[in-house]
């Protein structure tokens, strides 16, 4: 059961990670925000931005999403080794 929950906990934080990616890349080609797709995106990252804003508050606002990558793998990896 526990085995579960960590598999759960880390496809989630994969999934955060690779929209934190898909919204860095769309970022690069000038996309607009009422853009439904960055729309999308921006939805559902921002919560994580948040907390890394929170965890890191003397951070640039274009290293955030970086720092939030880090992040998400260092969590990711304590899951695996637990």
């Amino acid at each position: 059961m526990i085995a579960w929950l960590i598999l759960i906990i880390n496809y989630t934080l994969a999934l955060f990670m690779w929209l934190i990616v898909g919204r860095l890349v769309l970022s690069l080609f000038r996309a607009n925000r009422e853009n439904f797709i960055m729309a999308f995106f921006i939805k559902f990252t921002e919560p994580v931005y948040k907390i890394t804003r929170k965890i890191v508050p003397f951070a640039k606002e274009s290293c955030i999403p970086w720092i939030s990558i880090i992040l998400i793998v260092i969590v990711r990896l304590a899951f695996v080794i637990i």
